[in-house]
């Protein structure tokens, strides 16, 4: 970790570790619920012909995950372990944080809307925190981005 890079991230870089345990513990228990072989659609989703969401991402969901729920559910799975280490850790940060906010706004469009309330509110945040943690770049804080940078600036100082 990069504790002497003067920066003032100090506080968003607390965020991505924050969210990226969430994605972290969300994705691992979807691991040992072995997720994609189960029902995950009814009970994620719901009975998608009779969900009131934007026609074209119906036509997605009907047309693509449904009839591949198994290939959607490990993507969903190792995407949630994959950005969430690596929020975590401050590894590969804004790529990490870009894999998320595709990830949270699917489940927006998916869940969130024809639910509304706290899955609702909770996928909006999740999604302005994501693009701040784009956009400020708080790897190089109390993470290994700062590390990497280092090296290729000619090694630590």
């Amino acid at each position: 970790m990069n504790l002497k890079e003067r920066t003032y991230l100090w506080y968003i870089a607390i965020l991505r570790i924050y969210i990226g345990y969430y994605l972290l513990q969300q994705g691992i228990r979807k691991f040992l619920r072995d997720f994609p072989k189960g029902d995950w659609i009814g009970r994620q989703i719901g009975d998608i012909p009779s969900l009131d969401i934007y026609p074209w991402y119906k036509h997605f969901l009907q047309g693509y995950v449904v009839p591949h729920h198994e290939l959607f559910g490990y993507l969903v799975m190792i995407g949630e372990i994959a950005v969430g280490a690596c929020l975590v850790l401050g590894l590969l940060t804004r790529f990490a944080a870009v894999v998320g906010l595709f990830l949270i706004v699917n489940y927006l469009l998916g869940v969130g809307i024809p639910r509304g309330g706290a899955p609702l509110a909770q996928q909006q945040t999740f999604i302005v925190s994501l693009i701040v943690i784009v956009l400020s770049n708080p790897g190089r804080t109390l993470g290994l981005d700062g590390l990497l940078a280092g090296r290729g600036r000619g090694g630590t100082k």
